[in-house]
C-alpha cells in the first residue's frame, strides 16, 4: 500500500501528469509526439521526466511503442475525476456531464441513456462499462446480435481488454437471444435471468453485476408493449448489487414511450445533460 500511496502521490502532484494520465484513457493509447501535442507542451524532455515519474502507471506497447494506462493508471484517473467531481460538486455543470455520470452510477441505480448516434452511445456507455469493472463488478453488454463483432472490436478500442479481463469479467451478449424467448419478451423471465446471472457473478467472486442492454431488439420483434412493462417492472431502483443502463435510440421512440420510459428509469442520461429523474 505504501508503494501505491507513492505512486498516486507523484501522479496528482503535477498537473502534467494529471493530463497525461487523462488524455490516455480518452484515447486509450498515444505516442510520445501525440502526447506532446495533447499536453500542450514541445519540451521534450520535460515530459520524458514526467513520463517516467508515471512508472507503473503508464507502460509502452511492444508492438507499437505507443503509452498506454495500466489498471492503476485506469484507477487512478478515476480518483483524478471523483475529486475533481467531489470539488465542483454544487458549483458547476460538471456532475451533470453524460460521461462523467454514467461514470458514477453506482450499484443500485437504473439509468437510461437516450442517444441519436451509435458514438453517442458508445461515448457514453463505454466508460459506464469500465467503471464497473475497475470497481470489480462483473459487466454485461447487451447489443444487437449483427453487431457483435463490431462493437467487440470497439470496446478493445477504447481500452477494454478481453484478454487482461477474461470471459467471468466482461460479456457481449446478444440482446435479441437474451430478451427474446421463441418469439416471446416476458418480464418476469427476463428479470429473473438476470438476477439468476447476478448470483452467479456473486458466486465467482464480484461485487455485483453492471449492465448495459441495446433495447431496439424489443421494436425489432414489435413488443413495444411488452418493453414497457418490462421497464416499469424494474423500476426506478434495482437490487442493491445490480447497476443497468438502458441504451434507446430516439429515432424508434414516439412521444408516450419516452415520457414513460423516462418515467421508469431512476437517472436519465442525454447528449448533452444527465440528472437524477424526479
Amino acid at each position: 500500500m505504501t508503494d501505491w500511496d507513492d505512486e498516486i502521490h507523484k501522479a496528482l502532484a503535477h498537473p502534467i501528469r494529471r493530463r497525461i494520465i487523462e488524455c490516455l484513457q480518452e484515447k486509450n493509447t498515444l505516442s510520445f509526439y501525440e502526447l506532446l501535442k495533447s499536453i500542450a507542451t514541445y519540451n521534450h524532455g520535460k515530459l520524458g521526466f514526467h513520463l517516467r515519474a508515471l512508472k507503473g502507471l503508464i507502460e509502452r506497447e511492444p508492438s507499437t511503442k505507443k503509452y498506454r494506462l495500466t489498471e492503476k493508471g485506469q484507477l487512478a484517473d478515476e480518483l483524478i475525476w471523483e475529486i475533481r467531481f467531489t470539488m465542483e460538486k454544487g458549483r458547476s455543470t460538471l456532475a451533470h456531464e453524460p460521461t462523467i455520470y454514467a461514470r458514477r452510477l453506482r450499484l443500485g441505480d437504473h439509468a437510461i441513456l437516450f442517444y441519436d448516434t451509435e458514438d453517442v452511445k458508445r461515448k457514453i456507455s463505454f466508460p459506464f462499462l469500465k467503471s464497473g469493472l475497475l470497481k470489480g463488478e462483473a459487466v454485461v453488454y447487451a447489443i444487437a446480435e449483427h453487431k457483435l463483432d463490431s462493437e467487440k472490436r470497439e470496446t478493445q478500442s477504447y481500452g477494454i481488454s478481453f484478454d487482461n479481463l477474461g470471459k467471468e469479467a466482461f460479456t457481449i451478449m446478444s440482446a435479441d437471444e437474451w430478451y427474446i424467448k421463441n418469439g416471446k419478451a416476458q418480464a418476469k423471465t427476463i428479470i429473473a435471468n438476470w438476477l439468476t446471472l447476478l448470483k452467479e457473478k456473486q458466486k465467482a467472486g464480484f461485487t455485483g453485476l453492471r449492465v448495459a442492454g441495446e433495447m431496439n431488439v424489443f421494436f425489432n420483434y414489435a413488443k413495444a408493449n411488452e418493453l414497457l412493462r418490462y421497464e416499469a417492472a424494474l423500476g426506478r431502483q434495482l437490487a442493491p448489487t445490480l447497476c443497468g443502463l438502458c441504451l434507446y435510440d430516439t429515432h424508434r421512440l414516439d412521444e408516450q414511450q419516452f415520457i414513460q420510459l423516462n418515467h421508469s428509469h431512476g437517472h436519465s442520461i442525454f447528449q448533452g445533460i444527465a440528472f437524477k429523474t424526479t
